[in-house]
Formats: C-alpha cells, sequence, structure tokens
C-alpha cells in the first residue's frame, strides 16, 4: 500500500527547462507592469501642462520611446543634452522660433535669414543706369558687306520710289563726284541724294548671273561659254584692272576690291587709314597661293598670323627671299651632312629617305594650319605691289576652270569709275513691320555695300529719325579691319603727314567729310561693325 501511495503523489522537483520558462515569464511580467506604470506617469504630466508638449516639438526635442528599456533610458536622457547647433533640424528650428533664430550668430545660414538680406538690400538706394555715350563719328569696316537693314519708328525722308530728276540728279552727282549741298542745278532732295548713295561701278557686269557674293551655289541659270567668249571677258578684266590699278597709283581712286572664287584682294591708295604707301591686303590664303607669290620674288607680311604655329621650323611664310635663299643653301648643306653622318651609322637609304619625307610632312603640316583662315591675310605693300598686280593679271588660279562660274574672271568693285566698268546700283525693298503694337518702318538695301556707302548715307542724307543699321559681313573680309591692331609699320602718326595725304587724294571720288575720316592714322576709327544705331536728338553712333 505505501510503495502505491507514494507512487501517486505529485514529485516536487522541476525540470530545468520548466523552472527557465517560469522566470521568463516572472521577467516580462514586471517589465510589463513597469512600462504601463511609466506611461501613465508621461500623460499625467502632460496633461498637467499641455504646453510641454507644443514645446518639445517646436524645440525639437524627440519624445520617450515608451518601449525602451531601462538600460536604454539613461542613455536617451544624454542625447536630450545634445546643443542644437549639432542637430540635423537647426534650420526648421530656427524658423519655427525667431527669437532663438535673432539670439543666434548673423553668420548662421537659414531661409529666414536670406529672407531678412534681399529686404535690407531692397531697401538700399537704386543703382543709376549709365546710357552709353555715342561718338560724332562712324567706324570704318573694311569688309564687304551684301546686305544692309533700316529700322526706324518714323518714315524714311527717302524712299525707293523716285522721279526723273531725282534719279537722274543722282547719277550725275555720282559719277561726277559732286556734293549736292553745293551750289548746282542738280535736285538736291533726298531721295535724289539717297538714290546717290545707292550706286557702284562693277566690272563684268552679266545680268544672268549674279557676281557678288560669288558663291556658286547661290548662281542659277548659268550656261556654258565658249572659249572666244572666255578670251574676251579676260582681256576685257585685265583692261579694267589695268585702269584701276592706274587710278590708285595717281590717288584718283581710293580703294577697290578684286572678288575671286576663293579669296578677295582689297587695293587701297596712299592716304588711306594713315599708311604711306600703296598697299594690298589678300584673304583667305592658301600654301599653295603664298608659294605662287614667293616664286614670284613678292616679299610679303601676315600680320595677323599667330608665331607660335609655326611649332619652330622655318616656313616659307616667316621669312623673305632673301632669307630663304640662305636658308634653301643652309638646308642643302645641313643634308648632305646629315645624310652623310646617318650613312656612316650604318642606317640605310631607304630610312633616310623616310626620315626626310616625314620631316617635310612635319614642315608642310605648319604652313597649311592657318590656310582659309584669318590668320593666313597677306599684306603687300610700296613698291611689292606692282608685282603683285602682275601676278595677279596672269594668275590662272583667279578664274575658276569648272562650276557655274567656269572661264568668269573675278569681280571688280570700286567707287569711283574706270575702264569698263558699269554703273550699277542697290536693289531697295521698302516695308512696315507691326511688332510690340508699334509700327516698324524698314528698309533693306542689298548688293555690295563698300566701306564709304555708310558714311555717305549719313552725310548727304542726315536723316530727321532715330534709325538702326544691321549689316550682314562677308566673313571671309572681316580680317581687313583687324590689320590695324598688330601692323603699324608703316601708319602716319604725324598730324601733318595726314593732312598732306588728305591733300593728295582730293580728286579720289570721296565727299570732304568722308575723306577727312578716311585718312586718319587713329586706329580706333577702324573695326568690324554689324549693329549701328543712330540718334537723331544728338546725332551720335553707338555700334557692335
Amino acid at each position: 500500500m505505501t510503495d502505491s501511495l507514494k507512487s501517486c503523489e505529485p514529485s516536487k522537483w522541476l525540470r530545468p527547462s520548466d523552472v527557465m520558462k517560469l522566470h521568463k515569464l516572472k521577467q516580462r511580467k514586471k517589465a510589463l507592469q513597469a512600462r504601463i506604470k511609466g506611461n501613465t506617469q508621461d500623460c499625467s504630466s502632460a496633461n498637467s501642462n499641455p504646453s510641454n508638449s507644443f514645446e518639445n516639438v517646436f524645440s525639437a526635442k524627440k519624445r520617450t520611446n515608451p518601449f525602451l528599456k531601462s538600460s536604454d533610458s539613461k542613455k536617451f536622457k544624454n542625447d536630450q543634452n545634445i546643443s542644437l547647433e549639432e542637430s540635423t533640424d537647426q534650420t526648421l528650428f530656427k524658423l519655427l522660433n525667431p527669437k532663438a533664430a535673432d539670439s543666434s550668430s548673423n553668420t548662421f545660414t537659414s531661409f529666414s535669414n536670406l529672407l531678412n538680406k534681399l529686404d535690407s538690400n531692397s531697401k538700399e538706394e537704386p543703382v543709376e543706369i549709365v546710357k552709353a555715350q555715342g561718338e560724332s563719328w562712324l567706324p570704318i569696316d573694311w569688309s564687304l558687306k551684301d546686305k544692309v537693314r533700316l529700322i526706324s519708328t518714323k518714315p524714311f525722308s527717302w524712299s525707293q520710289k523716285l522721279k526723273v530728276s531725282e534719279e537722274a540728279s543722282g547719277i550725275t552727282a555720282f559719277t561726277r563726284c559732286l556734293d549736292n549741298d553745293t551750289d548746282n542745278n542738280l535736285d538736291s532732295s533726298p531721295n535724289a541724294k539717297f538714290h546717290q548713295c545707292c550706286l557702284y561701278w562693277m566690272q563684268p557686269n552679266l545680268p544672268w548671273l549674279t557676281l557678288f557674293p560669288r558663291t556658286s551655289s547661290k548662281i542659277q541659270n548659268s550656261c556654258p561659254i565658249n572659249a572666244s567668249i572666255k578670251e574676251s571677258l579676260q582681256q576685257a578684266w585685265r583692261d579694267s584692272l589695268r585702269s584701276l590699278f592706274q587710278l590708285i597709283r595717281t590717288r584718283q581712286c581710293p580703294y577697290f576690291y578684286v572678288c575671286a572664287n576663293t579669296f578677295t584682294v582689297l587695293f587701297r591708295a596712299a592716304g588711306i587709314s594713315g599708311f604711306t604707301d600703296v598697299h594690298v591686303l589678300v584673304t583667305p590664303t592658301t600654301r599653295g597661293l603664298r608659294h605662287l607669290i614667293k616664286q614670284e620674288e613678292i616679299e610679303y607680311s601676315m600680320p595677323l598670323k599667330n608665331r607660335s604655329s609655326d611649332q619652330g621650323y622655318e616656313t616659307w611664310d616667316s621669312v623673305t627671299s632673301e632669307q630663304s635663299e640662305k636658308i634653301e643653301e643652309q638646308i642643302e648643306d645641313k643634308d648632305d651632312s646629315d645624310e652623310n653622318w646617318m650613312k656612316s651609322m650604318g642606317i640605310d637609304d631607304r630610312d633616310i629617305k623616310q626620315i626626310n619625307y616625314s620631316q617635310e610632312r612635319m614642315i608642310h603640316k605648319a604652313e597649311c594650319e592657318i590656310d582659309n583662315s584669318e590668320q593666313s591675310l597677306v599684306m603687300i605693300e610700296g613698291g611689292e605691289v606692282h608685282g603683285f598686280y602682275n601676278f595677279l593679271l596672269n594668275c590662272k588660279s583667279a578664274t575658276a576652270l569648272t562650276g557655274s562660274l567656269a572661264g568668269i574672271p573675278p569681280t571688280l568693285l570700286a567707287p569711283v569709275a574706270f575702264h569698263g566698268a558699269t554703273i550699277n546700283s542697290l536693289k531697295v525693298r521698302e516695308s512696315k513691320v507691326y511688332t510690340d503694337d508699334t509700327n516698324f518702318y524698314s528698309l533693306e538695301l542689298s548688293g555690295p555695300i563698300l566701306p564709304s556707302m555708310p558714311h555717305n548715307l549719313f552725310c548727304l542724307t542726315t536723316p530727321d529719325c532715330s534709325l538702326t543699321a544691321t549689316f550682314n559681313n562677308l566673313r571671309t573680309t572681316e580680317c581687313f579691319s583687324k590689320v590695324k591692331n598688330t601692323e603699324r609699320r608703316s601708319v602716319i602718326e604725324n598730324t601733318g603727314s595726314v593732312v598732306f595725304g588728305k591733300e593728295n587724294l582730293s580728286d579720289c571720288g570721296l565727299l570732304p567729310k568722308v575723306l577727312k575720316h578716311f585718312c586718319a592714322a587713329n586706329s580706333d576709327y577702324v573695326t568690324n561693325v554689324e549693329c549701328l544705331k543712330y540718334t537723331s536728338e544728338n546725332k551720335t553712333f553707338t555700334w557692335t
């Protein structure tokens, strides 16, 4: 009996796993009770002082996490002691607390500080706008132009509709180089003077071909010509070029242009822009053209060339004819000595030829880098101009052999009459433009715009309204106006010499007021002009 009863009594011993379960359960109960007591205390304190909750939000304080353990609560309290300057919410804190933002340092970067700075800047005194001061003179631009547009808010005093007397007086005054302001029997109306400004001399003149600008892609309805016609055109062109060159030498013509398919030549008389001798500018050029000029023993300079482009090599463009002969002799002697030395070193003849060929290619590349650019401009002065004139008469590359302009000689443009020249007029188109609730009057002139044309326009007509002139320049000829800044060897600096040059050019065809400006040696008078504004109130010019 006793043994059976003992077996029925419950055992007082527990397993280790059961003991651990009971221990963990007690710990969870204690932790839960502690969290419940903490939440009730926080809620009571918050209800007693409701402003604390808002202060905690605006002061960027973090609320206590109710699920943190007791060991982590101490760490959280320490984190609350971190300064606001070190927290990442300082900008938002400054916006929500303007008083604290004012007490902070001025160097503190925030949106409020930026706004305050903008407000303070706006209260400063307004900045005075200084208008650009105009000049009483018009600059000289030696680049050719194919179009100019005049725009004004008032109607022009001249238009494209001409009377018979106005057209006749304009042509007479232009051909005789007369000023309509002087006492004569010509019509002195604004239209007659305007027509005088729109005339120019040209050779050859083929009505079915557009010979300026000489762009083959714009030429239409071209017809092939036979050999006899080509020879007749060339002979007439030579006679015209000879006549112009004689006028330049005798100072009866201030300047003229030779417009070929691949390059443009500007001849200027002695005294123009303060140069003492007749001089020629050619642009753009290539190595082949410069080599042909060098073969004719014509010395030239390249005033716009960057000397660093030679890369240390003695090129044909950087030496004169006397220097080139010495260099040739030195090169021949050096080549012989170099070849003998390389042969003594056991180098094969093929390798020597390859080395010489590579060196020639490097020199050739250095000479061709500036082709068809502004740096390729060539300047010829003094007695060398006559040699270039002979070269141009017989230059076969000046006339195209193929294309729509095959066999057509270069175009000659001048402000005065010469042998075989034809008088032409710019195409005038008048229109009215309405923009920004304002009517603008527009006048467009198409054709070769010579450098003296804008000066004659403002000198003869003197518009009674402010206007803006926009020019379409030929990019290849813009470098004609840049020679002044780099080449000063032959520029006249003496005022008395300038007056002497002006007197010698008194019969060159330019008006006295215009001639005085063209003979000035001041380099500031010469510049490229794309947009010109004339103010009638004070009669001044501004340009860009």
